[in-house]
């Protein structure tokens, strides 16, 4: 079967030594979490998403006939589709904030987890709405959106609260937001670092506005498919129920990511080392996984540098 890193995983594998050598300005404690996050992120889409890719054709036909029958009628139906998506997502998430983080108390340091609690009942409660949601078709996606949108941002602010994120602060609101605009899980995940890197820079001058806008655009399109994904015939429900718990999964391990660098950025003040350091685990941690999926290889070698690993 391959080896896939779980993404709870209690004892990670060890950090390559070259990969430790550069880390030398994080304590070991940081450099475990950092190697952790980036094993979340080299396995960030996980299986449940690969979901989407076994009804992209019949997506593709469905998305087609939709746009053919509007330019037929004078309209776009799939652009309107999607725009009634991106518009119930704005605004869930102009309102949602305040109730998502209702009753989240702040953690103190010494009773914080050593890592943010998975939400499960999260996942499962998505899972539940998308079943239903495509047993009723179309309509049911009204109700879906925004049920679904705020339980993830929901999960979102619990991994910012575990990760000693203020829930009450304006940038935290914008942390949690800045998460559902990193894009989603059908990205090819060999770019996952750079892209995450590149949208942090993008929306870093954005107001709120601006920053909500830009969530709901890329969150949009994601829940868009998924809904469209809902409507192949016999299959509505348990498509929508298996890619809303994938879905949450995924912004509960992007989520997991984010506040991970966001909290070894105020503790060592070294963003562009940290960044570096970063890339470095995450390409590892592909280059460990690719092996192991080809047979697996003795673990001396899964620990080759990049470059070595390359001429091997």
């Amino acid at each position: 079967m391959g080896l896939i890193f779980h993404l709870d995983m209690k004892t990670p594998p060890p950090i390559p030594d070259h990969i430790a050598r550069s880390a030398s300005f994080l304590t070991p404690q940081e450099q475990e979490q950092l190697w952790r996050a980036a094993i979340i992120m080299a396995d960030s889409r996980g299986l449940l998403l690969r979901l989407a890719a076994l009804f992209g054709r019949r997506l593709d036909t469905l998305r087609s006939s939709l746009v053919q029958t509007g330019e037929r009628l004078g309209g776009t139906a799939w652009a309107g589709l999607v725009q009634r998506a991106q518009d119930l997502v704005e605004d869930t998430l102009w309102s949602s904030y305040k109730y998502a983080t209702f009753g989240l108390e702040a953690v103190p340091e010494f009773a914080r987890p050593a890592q943010p609690r998975a939400n499960r009942l999260h996942r499962l409660a998505t899972a539940a709405s998308g079943a239903a949601s495509g047993f009723a078709g179309f309509p049911g996606v009204v109700f879906d959106i925004p049920f679904t949108t705020m339980t993830i941002l929901r999960s979102i602010a619990e991994v910012a609260r575990d990760s000693g994120e203020d829930l009450a602060a304006e940038e935290t609101r914008r942390a949690c937001l800045e998460v559902l605009a990193f894009g989603g899980p059908d990205n090819e995940d060999d770019e996952a670092d750079l892209g995450y890197w590149a949208t942090r820079l993008g929306v870093n001058h954005l107001t709120i506005n601006l920053l909500i806008k830009s969530a709901a655009g890329r969150f949009g399109l994601v829940v868009s498919d998924k809904f469209m994904a809902q409507a192949v015939p016999l299959a509505g429900a348990v498509t929508g129920g298996l890619l809303n718990y994938a879905f949450t999964e995924y912004y509960q391990n992007m989520a997991r990511v984010h506040f991970c660098l966001r909290a070894l950025e105020r503790r060592t003040g070294e963003t562009a080392s940290l960044q570096d350091c970063f890339e470095k685990m995450v390409q590892a941690a592909r280059d460990r996984r690719r092996i192991g999926r080809r047979g697996g290889a003795p673990a001396a070698v899964r620990y080759l540098p990049r470059e070595q690993f390359i001429r091997s």
